[in-house]
Formats: C-alpha cells, structure tokens, sequence
C-alpha cells in the first residue's frame, strides 16, 4: 500500500462502517468525522456530552441529522458506553477527547472491555516523502518496557494486521543503534533471538532481518555500504523499534518536521481501534478513520 490516498480508496470500496466515538465533543475530532462522511466510508457514533458534540458538530459544518449520539458526560460513564456499543454493533472504536491512560484502562478492562488473549500495541503508520510505500512502526503508545516475549506478540499483531491490510508477507526490521549485538542493549540480543525463530520457522508469513540500524532498515545503499547483506534492506513495511520512547519521538519528529501523514491504531484487540493524539491534526484522524473501515472489514488471516 503506497499512500493514504490508496488507503482511503479502498476503504471507499469496503463500504461505510459503524465508527463508535469515544468523548466525541471535539471540533477536530467531529471535523475529521465530516470529512469520513463526505467521503462516505463512514457511520458515526458519537458518545459524550451531548449539548457539547452538537455545538462542535454544527460548529464545523457536521449534518448530525442522521447521525447516532449517546449522551455520557463522565469520561468513564462513556468508555464503558462506547465500548458496549462497539462490541454490540460497531465495527471499530476511536479515541475522542479522552485521555490516553483513561482510553486503554477501558480497553484493557477484564469485565466490559476489548482485551483479547494476547498483549496489545500501538502501530503508527507513516506515509514519509521519499519513501515509497507506507511504513508502519511499534510501538510508540502502549508498552513502555520490551522484553523478548513483548516484542515476539508486538511482531505477531504487526503480522497480522499488514496482512489484513493486504501485505502478504510483510518484511520485518528489528531497530536498534547498530548491527552489533552488545550486552547492554538488550533490543540487539532479543533481535538476534527473534530472527533464529523465524529462521527456525517459529514465525510464518513474514521476512524478519535485525538487529539493523535505521539507516540500514531504510536503505539499500546504507546496507551495501556497510557491507549488510539483506533481503528486506530499504524495502521494510514494518519497523520494531528499541523503546517506547525510540518510537514515540522519531514517529512526532517526522510529523512535526518532515511533512510525514500518519494514522494510529491498536493492535490485538477483540475490534479495530483507532487511537490518536488529542494534538492531532483532521487529516491525521481521518486516515484513521479509513484504517480502521479496511481492518474493519478484511478477515483476520492465520499467522
């Protein structure tokens, strides 16, 4: 998948999905929910104070004829609210003006939440300038200490979701500063472990090469330089980065400086959610938007 634009084009041909709104009374939040609705890939259900998502509804020009509205003012009354709905007749959940911690407490609630048997991730996707198809990258918003076992099911949600976007075989890089293994940087030992699993066959439906630098991850010349045989060198679809925060910064800084769309999602859950900044702009929100009609929509395939 190349770009947002083929992304929202395929949502198009999905046709319109039920989007349940999590704290919804958020002009950017209901301008992004306009901008699904005029592309019309979209059914919105807004939770929240009422009074308010109509206010910020008719403030950007939202037609809330049509449109379902659930009035739950507390931040907890509308997670539990949302997330029944979601599972009753939604397709996915969005994050609204909820806070982050609030958003996956819900998620992760063991009596009325979306937790599946696995860990959850967070997956950014990035469409960079230069670089010719959409990157997608873990994890930068949910598990803040990566160990081999993390990083194995953070693999396994990538896997499965690239190919339900319909990336047979996603290549696979596993970050770190360098090509070297170094007793203290434990994301090069666990990357050397994970590609003798998938070298054993323990992975499937996947190519999988680290521990790499970034550079080397997105350029083949990088790699021929150092001398870096590689299969998936400059041509990854996912990155595995080191840390949360290795994720988290680089992912912002493309935004902020580089020019770089995105989308957010979490991955591993019982139903697509779509999980975003509350800093985040419309345009961002909407290619979420369309993220989660497509994964909405495609079968879960085996891994």
């Amino acid at each position: 998948m190349k770009s947002f634009k083929e992304l929202i084009a395929t949502a198009k041909k999905s046709g319109k999905k039920r989007c349940v709104v999590i704290m919804a009374q958020d002009a950017t939040v209901l301008e992004s929910v306009k901008l699904a609705q005029e592309l019309d890939i979209a059914y919105p259900v807004l939770i929240g104070d009422q009074t308010s998502i109509k206010e910020c509804g008719n403030a950007v020009g939202l037609n809330l004829d049509n449109v379902e509205i659930h009035n739950a003012p507390e931040e907890n009354e509308a997670l539990e609210k949302g997330i029944a709905l979601v599972r009753e007749k939604g397709d996915f959940l969005m994050k609204g003006m909820v806070s982050t911690s609030a958003f996956l407490k819900g998620i992760l609630n063991r009596d009325w939440g979306l937790r599946s048997s696995k860990i959850l991730s967070h997956i950014a996707v990035l469409e960079i300038p230069g670089y010719d198809k959409l990157i997608f990258m873990s994890d930068g918003g949910m598990n803040p200490k990566l160990d081999f076992d993390v990083r194995l099911n953070i693999i396994s949600n990538a896997i499965k979701t690239l190919r339900m976007l319909g990336i047979e075989e996603p290549k696979i890089g596993l970050v770190a500063a360098s090509e070297t293994i170094h007793p203290d940087m434990p994301e090069t030992i666990d990357a050397a472990e994970i590609v003798k699993f998938y070298k054993n066959g323990e992975i499937k439906n996947c190519i999988i090469e680290g521990p790499f630098g970034f550079d080397v991850s997105i350029s083949k010349e990088a790699a021929e330089h150092k001398k870096i045989q590689s299969k998936i060198a400059g041509e990854v679809d996912f990155l595995l980065m080191p840390s949360i925060s290795a994720a988290n910064i680089w992912a912002k800084g493309l935004i902020f400086f580089a020019n770089t769309k995105a989308a957010g999602m979490v991955a591993g859950a019982a139903k697509p959610v779509i999980m975003l900044s509350r800093a985040d702009k419309p345009e961002t929100k909407l290619n979420s938007i369309a993220l989660g009609v497509v994964l909405s929509t495609n079968k879960e395939p085996g891994v």
